[in-house]
């Protein structure tokens, strides 16, 4: 088995990456307050069409989930919670992976990255369809 590198492995820049982007998902939220008007990005759809999508209202429930109100969230889009248990369980993944890396750079770790690498990958597409069955247009 291969030692594990702190920032020479690919895995863990990928894993420091995505937790930044979501920190970043969940910092937006937090900026705006979802009963105030003045949200940077309008819905496309909504604005062509006239009818509201199924991802309208989702950056106004994110930001409802950032304060923990989760019958707010699920008034302004029912796959807000849902959604940003999605993004909540992904970061806590990418920390405690990065916090398992981090600790195995000077010894012989336990699993190999490989495995490492497919489970965590196995695990985060099994997360996604369940939280995006809603959303997927082929389902």
């Amino acid at each position: 088995m291969r030692h594990f590198a702190i920032m020479d492995s690919p895995y863990q820049m990928v894993n420091i990456t995505t937790g930044l982007l979501i920190i970043s998902v969940f910092a937006y939220a937090a900026l705006y307050n979802s009963p105030a008007d003045g949200y940077p990005i309008e819905c496309a759809h909504l604005a062509v069409s006239g009818h509201e999508c199924s991802t309208c209202g989702l950056s106004r429930s994110f930001s409802e989930m950032v304060r923990g109100n989760y019958h707010s969230a699920n008034a302004y889009n029912r796959n807000g919670p849902l959604l940003f248990g999605f993004f909540a369980s992904q970061l806590f993944i990418r920390s405690s992976l990065g916090i398992i890396l981090y600790r195995a750079r000077n010894r012989q770790p336990r699993v190999s990255a490989q495995f490492l690498a497919r489970a965590d990958a196995a695990v985060s597409l099994l997360l996604f369809v369940v939280c995006f069955r809603y959303l997927l247009v082929f389902w």
